[in-house]
């Protein structure tokens, strides 16, 4: 096949033109692909850190309860601080719909609307109590709080799928805790007084 020099032109620019369209296309759809992406890994960030924040806080208010008034001022600190984590997943709870697997989405707000349901249940307990100024037996805060041990036990797993999109463990406040638990050598003790 034999072009005449302007039909080369013509064509040469058709050709220029049809692969910068196509160049721009996959480029956009691949840009698109990893800004989804980015935003994928930044929500399971968010929603792993505060799955990783209440079982921190949970598991200090059972071992609250275990000690001591079992629903003392102690105890309902670590419960206020618990529904606080709830309320920064309902300020975020958009950011959800970022985490492409639907039944996560799913299984994770089912399981924080549970632990903000049942910790207001507590609170409600709790102000009933007060208001009457006699404990009723058996104590209905412990069903409640039963119940939202239970709830913790699920975390877990969720906190582990949400590690594998964040690309990153949440053992942070674990290892901080220990930190600040563990006994101290004596050499710090000391340097720490002085």
């Amino acid at each position: 096949m034999h072009l005449d020099p302007s039909q080369e032109t013509l064509f040469g620019v058709t050709v220029g033109a049809l692969l910068a369209s196509v160049g721009g296309l996959l480029s956009g759809r691949f840009e698109q692909h990893l800004r989804r992406r980015e935003r994928e890994q930044s929500a399971a960030q968010l929603f792993g850190e505060i799955l990783a924040a209440l079982k921190l806080i949970l598991r200090l208010a059972n071992q609250a309860v275990g000690r001591g008034e079992p629903f003392g001022p102690i105890t309902q600190r670590f419960l206020k601080a618990a529904h606080r984590e709830t309320q920064i997943y309902d300020r975020n709870r958009e950011t959800l719909f970022d985490v492409r697997d639907p039944a996560l989405r799913a299984r994770t707000h089912l399981l924080l609307l549970q632990i903000s349901l049942t910790l207001d249940a507590l609170f409600e307990a709790t102000q009933a109590i007060a208001n009457s100024a006699v404990t009723p037996d058996p104590d209905p805060r412990g069903a409640s709080f039963d119940f939202l041990m239970d709830l913790d036990a699920m975390i877990p797993p969720l906190l582990a799928m949400y590690e594998t999109i964040a690309r990153q463990t949440f053992d942070a406040h674990d290892a901080a805790i220990q930190q600040t638990l563990r006994p101290r050598p004596a050499a710090e003790a000391e340097a720490t007084l002085s």
